[in-house]
């Protein structure tokens, strides 16, 4: 069995030989390629941003829920009007809680700016 792995050893020693100087030395053309693809997933990823900020994407997971109109009343602060199932609701929402503060009837219209 000693025999069996001197013998492998020997027949791995000048692989490893090899692998153990690549390993060590690292070129220029390998440093600018790493340079160059983290410029490249950092450019992805301002491209995506700037895409999903300029068209105003927003990942709504309730499907019943849509936000009819909304209106800033302070930095923090907004009244908002949803549609839930087909009933109105009048929303307060501030920094610390989300209050209903009247429901409207289904056919009220709303004019001005409306979201979608």
């Amino acid at each position: 069995m000693n025999v069996f792995v001197n013998f492998a050893s020997l027949m791995l020693l000048p692989s490893v030989a090899k692998a153990e100087e690549k390993a060590g030395i690292i070129s220029g053309n390998d440093i600018g390629a790493m340079v160059l693809a983290l410029f490249a997933v950092l450019a992805v990823i301002v491209v995506l941003a700037s895409l999903l900020k300029r068209f105003n994407l927003k990942f709504q997971g309730a499907s019943g829920l849509k936000v009819l109109s909304s209106v800033s009343l302070g930095p923090k602060e907004r009244l908002v009007i949803v549609d839930v199932g087909g009933q109105k609701l009048l929303l307060g929402v501030t920094q610390q809680r989300i209050e209903c503060l009247k429901e409207l009837p289904g056919d009220i219209n709303l004019e001005g700016k409306q979201e979608q």
